[in-house]
């Protein structure tokens, strides 16, 4: 019977020891302003968002203008350079398992700790939600280019407007101070948000890349701290008179950026434009998930051509060396998908588990 315990402890060890091993440390860090005001407030909780979204594709591009830099310099073409990487295997109805699974568990520690969760209908009924529309998932959708986002079955939340690209937009400044307000209407309840983002892309360096467009894409799966979303601007020509002369607004090579952070959020009260009381829990760096992406990277490399006059130059010489070049560089990464959904849940779970941990402590 003890040979049987001895072995079964083992299997314990070890089953823990090979989860340990698919994430990276998960270092946490977290601020909490007016705890002992938020303890005094009523144990009511409203969730104003939860958004869990992971990257699957990712695409970047590089510009090099070409010019006239007379006899020496020469004259030069436009070189244009793109990337593209994407992982194939992710299976969605899994992702949308593993998000309501964070979703549940998240709502139990809340109601484990004495908390009563304020539903979407109650908030609803506030003059602040009063022109908002709401929607509830199970539901899945790109929150950005080649970024998914998963709103768990049964979380009801609402929205200000939708964009023609689909993004859902949350008023003005994307509703900064709106969480103060809500608390206020739903009698000084304290107000959850939750923002998680999975990428496996990272954008390469090259200082001295010389007269040539080149993006380098590196793979690392992890739970991103602070990362910066870039989208590639697709140019579009103009059809007015005013377009036809000024061009387009949008440069080749243009890309858009968007600030993207995993995070946690309590907000409670109201004062003055903010918050009475905050707990606010982020990353101290990225944390990786190991044993599921392959590290490696994806380069695109397109020199620009040139063409200095000499007494033996011929204009076909001419044509060549000064036409637009293009490189394009594409790669399918394929993945276990359950092997993906594990590691995406864990590694989420664990951010909110600690997080929930520090807080709880601290309304102790």
């Amino acid at each position: 019977m003890k040979s049987l315990n001895f072995v079964l402890l083992i299997c314990v060890f070890t089953s823990i020891h090979l989860f340990s091993q698919d994430l990276g440390e998960i270092n946490v860090k977290n601020q909490f302003y007016g705890a002992k005001t938020m303890k005094k407030a009523p144990k009511k909780i409203y969730i104003n968002s939860f958004n869990v979204n992971y990257e699957f594709y990712k695409e970047a591009v590089d510009f090099k203008n070409g010019g006239n830099g007379g006899r020496i310099g020469g004259i030069k073409g436009s070189a244009t350079a793109r990337a593209a990487i994407g992982l194939g295997g992710i299976q969605a109805n899994l992702m949308q398992e593993k998000t309501n699974e964070l979703y549940t568990n998240f709502v139990n520690r809340l109601k484990s700790e004495g908390y009563e969760i304020i539903s979407a209908d109650e908030a609803g009924k506030t003059d602040l939600y009063n022109d908002w529309k709401k929607t509830t998932g199970p539901s899945i959708g790109e929150s950005f280019s080649g970024i998914i986002n998963t709103v768990p079955e049964r979380f009801s939340f609402f929205y200000k407007r939708k964009t023609d690209k689909g993004e859902i937009k949350k008023g003005f400044l994307g509703g900064v101070g709106n969480q103060a307000k809500l608390s206020k209407a739903l009698g000084d309840a304290t107000i959850a948000d939750i923002n998680l983002f999975v990428m496996f892309t990272e954008n390469g360096t090259d200082l001295f890349k010389g007269s040539a467009a080149k993006v380098k894409l590196k793979t690392n799966l992890r739970l991103a701290s602070n990362y910066m979303i870039s989208v590639p601007v697709k140019t579009k020509e103009k059809k007015s008179v005013a377009g036809k002369i000024f061009g387009s607004v949008k440069i080749k090579g243009a890309t858009d950026h968007y600030p993207a952070s995993s995070n946690i959020t309590f907000m409670q009260g109201k004062v003055g434009l903010g918050s009475k009381a905050s707990f606010t829990g982020t990353l101290k760096d990225d944390a990786e998930i190991n044993g599921v992406v392959e590290k490696q990277k994806v380069v695109a490399y397109q020199k620009q051509g040139s063409f200095v006059p000499t007494s033996f130059s011929t204009y076909s010489g001419y044509l060549s060396a000064t036409a637009d070049r293009f490189s394009t560089t594409t790669k399918w990464i394929d993945v276990d998908a359950n092997k993906y959904a594990e590691g995406y849940y864990n590694a989420c779970n664990t951010f909110l588990t600690k997080q929930l941990n520090a807080f709880f402590a601290k309304m102790k």
